[in-house]
C-alpha cells in the first residue's frame, strides 16, 4: 500500500485540479489578449492549443480509467507517454512566457501575464506529479499485471 504523494489516488485529484487550472489559463490568456495595446506573440498564441491539448489528454485518461464504456481503450503505456510529454510542453511554455516577460512587460497586461505564468508553473508541477504516478503505475502493471 502506497502512502504520501506517490499514492495513485492523487492522480485523479491532480487531473481535476489541472482541468480547473487549464481552464483558468485559457480565461487569463483571453483576458490578456483582449487588453488594448497587446500584440499577440508566440507564447500567448501557444497557450491556447497547449491548454486544449491538455484538456483532451486528461479527458481521455479520466474517461478510460473511470468509465466502463471507454475502458477498452485504456492503456497505462499511453498514459505514461502522454503525461511525460505534457511536462515537456508546459515547461516549454514556461520558458517562452519568461522570455516574453523579460522582453516587454508594462502596466496591467504585465500583471495578467505574470499571474498567467504562475498558474502555468502550477500546472507544470501537477503535470510532473501525474507523470511520475503514471510511470509508477505502468511499472506496476508490467511487473504485477495490476
Amino acid at each position: 500500500m502506497k502512502s504520501g504523494l506517490l499514492d495513485p489516488k492523487w492522480k485523479f485529484r491532480d487531473h481535476i485540479i489541472q482541468l480547473v487550472l487549464v481552464t483558468l489559463v485559457i480565461i487569463l490568456c483571453g483576458v490578456y489578449l483582449s487588453m488594448p495595446g497587446v500584440i499577440p506573440v508566440r507564447s500567448e498564441i501557444m497557450v491556447i492549443p497547449f491548454s486544449v491539448k491538455s484538456i483532451v489528454i486528461i479527458a481521455y485518461q479520466l474517461l478510460t480509467e473511470h468509465t466502463q464504456r471507454f475502458s477498452k481503450w485504456a492503456s497505462t503505456k499511453a498514459n505514461a507517454i502522454l503525461n511525460c510529454l505534457e511536462t515537456v510542453f508546459w515547461l516549454t511554455l514556461i520558458v517562452l512566457k519568461f522570455m516574453g516577460i523579460s522582453r516587454t512587460c508594462s502596466g496591467g497586461s504585465c500583471g495578467v501575464n505574470v499571474i498567467l505564468t504562475l498558474v502555468i508553473m502550477v500546472v507544470f508541477v501537477l503535470a510532473v506529479h501525474v507523470a511520475v504516478l503514471s510511470v509508477i503505475e505502468r511499472r506496476n502493471f508490467t511487473r504485477y499485471g495490476k
